[in-house]
């Protein structure tokens, strides 16, 4: 099985305390806000959420479901949210964001992460094609979610 992978990292200083960030990085409405193409997220369990978002894959529209974990949570400093998305005969993707939190002051915290994004079978085999567009989502992520804290 060929499996291929990239990275991406950025930071953001933003204007809110800490505990608020890590608040609003946990909330399912604003995850699926945040995340392009998202039609809902909803939280299985205190680590677990299950996502759909509909993608562009060549010439048609595709409704994918996305299983995401939060590991190695240590609130509210950090945490690595982990998705994997399956596209049936051509495999997997996903990745895995390693999301630091640190407080400047009592009103602004610096958000940095860096994210790996993977491909098995078919698609790892592709993903040189798609790193891009992936990087690309990744990124629209966070700044989505940095406009949502306005």
């Amino acid at each position: 099985m060929t499996t291929q992978n990239t990275q991406i990292k950025d930071s953001y200083r933003l204007k809110h305390p800490r505990d608020v960030v890590w608040e609003k990085l946990n909330d399912p409405d604003i995850l699926a806000a945040c995340i392009k193409g998202c039609s809902f997220v909803d939280r299985t369990d205190t680590q677990n959420f299950k996502a759909v978002i509909r993608a562009q894959l060549g010439e048609f529209k595709k409704d994918f479901s996305i299983d995401l974990e939060v590991d190695d949570a240590n609130a509210p400093a950090q945490y690595t949210l982990s998705s994997v998305v399956s596209a049936g005969l051509l495999g997997k993707a996903g990745g895995a964001a390693d999301v630091q939190l640190k407080a400047l002051s009592a009103d602004e915290t610096e958000l940095s992460y860096v994210a790996t994004i993977e491909g098995k079978g078919m698609l790892g085999k592709a993903l040189p094609l798609i790193e891009g567009a992936a990087a690309r989502r990744v990124r629209a992520f966070f700044d989505a979610f940095v406009v949502h804290l306005g």
